[in-house]
């Protein structure tokens, strides 16, 4: 490299020959950006025609990756350059400006590229459809990746600005138990995350309640559970509270049950009252959807004083809130109608107080 300064220096004269080749260097630099930004899609081909998400991963990341082998061919350059005199004073300037220009870029492509561990989990998955178990690990790991790089991004952008990254390690390693303290709550936090990825009393997907709210688990990362309610709001809930208080899945119920209370009028027939119960037992266990049919039954619960009740209880093998509702609403019309088909009337109190 010096060997170029010099013939510079000859063919421009003294001083300006340096500047011809920072000049040159940046020239370069720039097109080497242009070159990447444009190979990056040619070397990527095959995988971006295998998968949409990678594709888009590669676009988001490609100006970010040319940028940072502009700011890498810079700084490696100038390294090169004899640093002396007020040239270089700009040399070693432009050199920490490149260094920071590559640093911050790769960091940025780097964040861009986490969203690949899905498209690597799910080549290597046998069925390549990811279960809501996988996702949880994945977002966790995502997670935890984008914490590792910003950290290890910070300690190289520290080291740029002259401080040392052993003596920056040790510091923390002095400073451990006071860092300890005042990050506890982030610290139970991943502790936290750990502990449901490992005990899994939840998966992205299941509806649970916890801490008083009730919702859809959308994504578990490294301090938060992030949860979607009913009426389509996020609530972000710490992961440390879901350890330690209790978590009602909804997800892992084997049966959904129904217990309706049926009031017929006291003026009813008992023998229509017994082919009404024999027929919705037998609309029950003829259902599909019907499991664990011993303990199905519908009998007379108790007579009162204005009617006489009749007792449901109905486990069905649904997945879904829908899938129940729309169980629910065929079992009730198939009730309906049974007590159309035997003349039986339900308790109603302003027709029984008025006869």
């Amino acid at each position: 490299m010096e060997s170029i300064v010099d013939y510079a220096n000859e063919q421009f004269g003294n001083d300006l020959g340096i500047y011809a080749v920072i000049t040159s260097i940046i020239l370069i630099s720039i097109l080497s950006r242009q070159v990447m930004i444009f190979l990056l899609p040619k070397i990527f081909a095959k995988a971006i025609k295998k998968s949409e998400k990678f594709a888009q991963i590669e676009i988001n990341s490609r100006n970010s990756i040319g940028t940072a082998t502009l700011g890498l061919i810079i700084w490696k350059s100038l390294e090169q350059l004899p640093q002396v005199g007020f040239p270089g004073t700009i040399i070693i300037w432009f050199s920490v400006i490149a260094k920071l220009i590559f640093l911050v870029f790769i960091i940025r492509a780097a964040l861009k590229m986490i969203d690949g561990i899905t498209i690597a989990v799910g080549l290597i998955d046998n069925d390549g459809k990811l279960d809501t178990t996988e996702k949880t690990l994945i977002s966790a790991l995502e997670s935890l990746m984008r914490f590792v790089i910003f950290v290890m991004g910070i300690l190289f952008i520290s080291e740029t600005f002259g401080f040392d990254i052993t003596t920056l390690i040790a510091g923390l390693g002095i400073g451990g138990l006071a860092l300890a303290l005042a990050a506890k709550d982030s610290i139970s936090n991943i502790f936290g995350a750990i502990t449901v990825l490992i005990d899994q009393p939840f998966k992205v997907g299941d509806w649970i309640i916890a801490s008083g709210t009730e919702g859809e688990v959308i994504d578990i990362r490294v301090r938060t559970t992030l949860i979607r309610t009913s009426t389509d709001t996020i609530v972000t809930l710490p992961n440390a509270s879901l350890v330690n208080s209790s978590v009602e899945n909804f997800g892992k119920r084997r049966w959904r049950r129904y217990q309706p209370l049926l009031h017929l009028d006291l003026d009813t027939d008992p023998d229509s009252i017994e082919s009404f119960c024999t027929a919705i037992n037998e609309r029950i266990s003829s259902d599909e959807k019907t499991t664990n049919r011993e303990s199905s039954f519908v009998t007379v619960e108790s007579i009162s004083v204005q009617s006489i009740d009749i007792k449901l209880n109905v486990y069905w093998d649904v997945e879904s809130g829908i899938e129940e509702r729309i169980a629910r609403q065929k079992l009730l019309l198939d009730i309906a109608k049974f007590a159309k088909e035997r003349g039986i009337e339900f308790f109603e109190p302003r027709i029984r107080s008025s006869r």
